[in-house]
């Protein structure tokens, strides 16, 4: 048998759950075959519930900013960060007086200075110029490189809700820019992948690119065989079949999620051990077929 307490519990008795709303209704028997029925299903169901959220709570955190060196607040990981600033957020984003959509830059409720650096762009005889101008690297890409082109300080950001507009950092460089190494891309793009290119049936074409053709060693598969290389809005146009969309530097990098925990990479597809797949998603070799 079983039974709820306050009847007195003694011998062999094991507590197998807890019925009811009030607290008193505890579940007590010899083993688990006198438990009722009802009340078996219904602690299998919260153990189900359980073990669904520690696996939401697990996904959440590893894509968590807040483990990342683009946490910048007093709590990041990395070696640059705020002397102050405990919001993470704050750096980026703000819900009110962002920087309102310019120059082909798509903002997410922008809220870090943007930069007006004038870049040497990647060049290559496979690559078309635009049909139609305007400033590149636009985007995504540019939101980036507002900090990652090492012309405005980390900490400037528009609006942090208060009466000052700079968050003051630890780490940095001269004029709170980031510190010179990998992460401190410069204005010289020019030995970089290509950001701010549209990807269309045009340029594919043109450049003898497509997958039915072998006349260089590497080409652009259309459509992405991959769900998790992004292509992203630019201005840029190559040819009449114009798309909008194209490559940006968030195409390849999640800025919210490092894969690679440590190195920063913060790659969309594999890691610093596999980045070959990456490439991958968007490149074929001319000797394999492209996935249809």
């Amino acid at each position: 048998m079983s039974f709820t307490l306050p009847i007195p519990i003694t011998g062999d008795y094991k507590h197998f759950g807890t019925w009811g709303a009030s607290e008193r209704h505890f579940v007590w028997a010899r083993d688990i075959e006198e438990v009722p029925s009802d009340l078996k299903k219904t602690v299998f169901l919260i153990a189900l519930c359980l073990a669904s959220l520690l696996g939401c709570f697990a996904t959440m955190l590893h894509a968590s900013i807040m483990t990342t060196k683009h946490n910048l607040s007093t709590s990041g990981p990395g070696p640059v960060k705020a002397t102050g600033e405990q919001r993470v957020c704050v750096f980026c984003h703000t819900p009110h007086n962002a920087i309102a959509p310019t120059e082909g830059v798509s903002v997410p409720i922008w809220n870090h200075s943007l930069s007006i650096a004038q870049y040497t762009l990647y060049e290559s005889p496979t690559l078309l110029s635009p049909t139609s101008p305007t400033i590149r690297p636009d985007g995504a890409s540019r939101l980036c490189l507002s900090c990652h082109d090492g012309t405005v300080g980390i900490g400037a950001v528009v609006n942090t809700g208060i009466t000052q507009n700079t968050i003051s950092m630890l780490g940095t460089g001269a004029n709170g820019v980031l510190p010179t190494g990998a992460s401190n891309l410069g204005t010289d793009l020019s030995g970089h992948h290509p950001v701010s290119i549209e990807v269309n049936n045009s340029l594919i074409n043109d450049k003898g690119t497509q997958c039915t053709n072998n006349l260089v060693s590497w080409r652009v598969c259309l459509p992405l065989p991959g769900t998790l290389v992004k292509l992203s809005r630019t201005r840029n146009r190559y040819g009449s079949q114009s798309t909008g969309m194209g490559v940006q530097c968030t195409s390849c990098h999640d800025a919210h999620d490092d894969r690679s925990p440590g190195t920063s990479l913060f790659l969309r597809v594999g890691d610093k051990n596999n980045i070959d797949s990456l490439c991958m998603s968007c490149h074929q070799d001319c000797s394999q077929e492209c996935p249809k």
